[in-house]
This record gives C-alpha cells, structure tokens and sequence, in this order.
C-alpha cells in the first residue's frame, strides 16, 4: 500500500515561495530580467540576449531559475507573473541591496568569506561574451606561466597539489623540465573535466561548460603564486631551512585555499550552484587528491 503523499503546510508554502523569490533576485542576470520585462511589460528571447550580452544556454539557464516570476505565453513572449510584478517593484525600490537571506546573508557573513571575497577577480568569473577573448587571454597566461614555474621547479602536478619529481633538479634533463611542464597542463584539463562530471552527477548541472572550460584558469591563479615563491626559495638554495620550508607548505595551504574558493565561486556562477553545495565538490576533490598522495607515498 502505497503511503499518503503528505501534503504541505500553508507556512511550508510561503517559505518555499520566498525561498524561490529571493533565490531568483540574488543574481544579476536575472534582476536584468526582470528589468527588462518589467520596463516594457513584455520582452523576446532575441531582446534578452541582445541586452544582456551573454550566451544563449546562460539566458535559458537564468530564465528558469525564474519559472515563479515569468511565462512565456504563446507568442513566445515572456511577461511577469503577480509574483514577478511584486519582484520588478522590489528591484525598483532597492535594487542593489535584494539578496537571499537564508543563503547570501549567511554564506558571506563569515570574516573568511568576505577575506576570501575580496581576493575573488569577479570580472574574470562572471563575463559577458564580449569579454571572452579576454578571459582567454589571461587564463591562458596563467597556465603557461604556471607550467613554466612547475617544470622550474621540478614538480609532478595533481590537482592543487604539487609534488617533487626529482631530488636532484640541479641535474634534472632538460627533458624532464618540459614534461614537468606538459604535466601541468593536462592536469588542468583532467581536472576540469572531473569537475564538469560532478556538477554533472551530482547536481545536474550541464550548463556553461564552456564558460566554466574558459575562466578555469584562472582558479590555478593563486597557485601560480605559490610555484613563483618555492621557485625563489629553490633559487636562492634556502629551501633546506626548517622555518622557510615550514613557510612554503603554509604558503601552499593559504594558496590551495584561495583556489578551492575560487572553484567553489567559478561553480555557482557557472553552474547556479550554490556555495555550500559547490564545496561538496571542492572539498571532496582535495581531500579525494591528498588521500591518493598519501597512500601513494608509503
């Protein structure tokens, strides 16, 4: 016998309601939205893309997210609904400070989050298409100089982990230096490309793959950091020193922190994930990554 579908409380309702409602204002594309249609009553697909200035997956994935505030009726036109209109005076009252109160408020109150905030190149995360070449262009700097520094520095990478490839990088074949190098770059590919199958798996999250392909570089930023100061300390044969080396893993651990956050970040504008749902996947990759290290390593 199959169990009754309990039904849900008025209270579970509007909580669901105004869960959905400030969910859907907590990001700017879809405030733009709403905006627009708002402004003039009604609005097209071809309207949206030409203002918002985004791809065509980033317009279906926002406009989604917002099945509570507007319809599409069958002019293929899209209009707002009774909660869609309370949504478009909102924005016209306050329209810089509506975020989600059980998520942006709770997610960004924390010190570290806002430290982390500050040090986060949003221009380079959230762009719009006009702007791709450029994200190109500097996450492919990035890379090379990341491959550059890591074959520099004699490391076999994995993940945000980096490990040494030689004891002996004086003599290291020049060979080897470029492998290094080589090594790093399929390792960002590899890892986007698990990254991309867990929102995938487990959020079903298949949207801006290539916007994610795109700025994923640009995560590895901080790590580029890290490669440049173990380098000079290498260079400058100092390396040895108890406290310098204790200083270098707590410069790898500062720097794998600000990557993870930059990839939980890059995932909820990418994939509209959310932030505590975007460290699952951060969190299990690295920790995932430093269990295989270290049971490879006895």
């Amino acid at each position: 016998m199959r169990p009754e579908k309990k039904e849900d409380t008025p209270e579970e309702n509007t909580a669901d309601v105004e869960a959905n409602f400030y969910y859907a204002l907590s990001h700017e594309i879809r405030r733009k939205i709403i905006k627009i249609i708002g402004d003039n009553e009604f609005t097209s697909f071809t309207q949206l893309k030409r203002e918002l200035g985004v791809s065509t997956g980033t317009i279906y994935h926002h406009l989604d997210s917002l099945a509570q505030l507007i319809e599409q009726k069958k002019n293929k036109k899209y209009y707002l609904t009774d909660l869609g209109v309370h949504a478009y005076k909102s924005l016209k009252d306050n329209i810089d400070t509506i975020e989600t109160p059980s998520n942006a408020r709770r997610e960004f109150n924390s010190p570290l989050l806002r430290a982390l905030m500050a040090l986060t190149p949003k221009s380079y995360l959230y762009f719009k298409d006009e702007d791709k070449k450029y994200v190109v262009i500097v996450s492919s700097t990035i890379l090379i100089i990341g491959a550059i520094l890591c074959g520099l520095n004699g490391f076999i990478s994995f993940l945000f982990f980096f490990g040494e490839g030689t004891e002996d990088l004086a003599s290291l074949p020049v060979e080897f230096h470029v492998l290094f190098s080589f090594f790093f770059i399929i390792n960002v590919f590899v890892f986007f490309f698990i990254v991309e199958m867990l929102s995938r798996l487990f959020y079903k999250k298949s949207e801006n793959a290539l916007h994610l392909l795109i700025s994923f570089g640009i995560i590895f930023f901080p790590m580029v950091f890290y490669l440049l100061f173990h380098f000079l300390f290498v260079s400058m044969e100092i390396i040895e020193i108890s406290s310098i080396l204790i200083f270098d893993r707590i410069l790898m651990i500062f720097f794998q922190v600000w990557s993870l956050w930059l990839l939980t970040y890059n995932l909820s504008i990418t994939k509209n994930i959310k932030i505590e749902n975007g460290l699952i996947i951060t969190f299990l990759l690295h920790y995932g990554g430093f269990t295989i290290i270290l049971f490879s390593s006895i």
